[in-house]
């Protein structure tokens, strides 16, 4: 997910990807601590996107 991209969006599907995200990210965590995950670069780009939607939500609130 690109920056422009997420800023693009409004203030509840920012939201929304970020309970998304952070559940996805719950399930991935889960699966390598069992053993079954495929791409454990996932969760990296998970914790990523978080972090950008989490920065973009801040910077709205600040008002810049």
């Amino acid at each position: 997910m690109r920056p422009s991209d997420i800023r693009k969006m409004s203030d509840d599907e920012l939201e929304k990807n970020l309970k998304d995200l952070i559940s996805d990210l719950t399930v991935l965590r889960h699966k390598a601590y069992t053993g079954s995950l495929d791409n454990p670069a996932r969760i990296k780009q998970v914790r990523k996107n978080i972090a950008r939607i989490l920065t973009i939500m801040n910077e709205r609130k600040k008002g810049k």
